[in-house]
């Protein structure tokens, strides 16, 4: 074991890295030209989209209190 000996450490972390890269690499070449590896992302249109974006931020407000001191407000602001 004299040839690991005389090799210095951080050598194997260079080893290491470029053994992961190969691997990574790989995969990448794999699955872009190996078809069953391959994601087939469905086509959402822009619109629908947004659509799903704002129903899943904008929240109805059911509490009346609330909806009267934004009404209240938005009164003030037509001012």
């Amino acid at each position: 074991m004299k040839i690991f000996a005389s090799i210095p450490e951080f050598v194997y972390v260079f080893i290491f890295v470029g053994v992961a890269g190969l691997i990574v690499l790989g995969v990448i070449i794999a699955k872009k030209f190996f078809k069953p590896l391959q994601i087939n992302k469905p086509e959402i249109k822009e619109e629908d989209a947004i659509k799903e974006e704002l129903d899943r931020i904008l929240v109805p407000i059911e509490d009346e209190e609330v909806q009267k001191q934004m009404d209240e407000a938005a009164k003030k602001d037509g001012e």
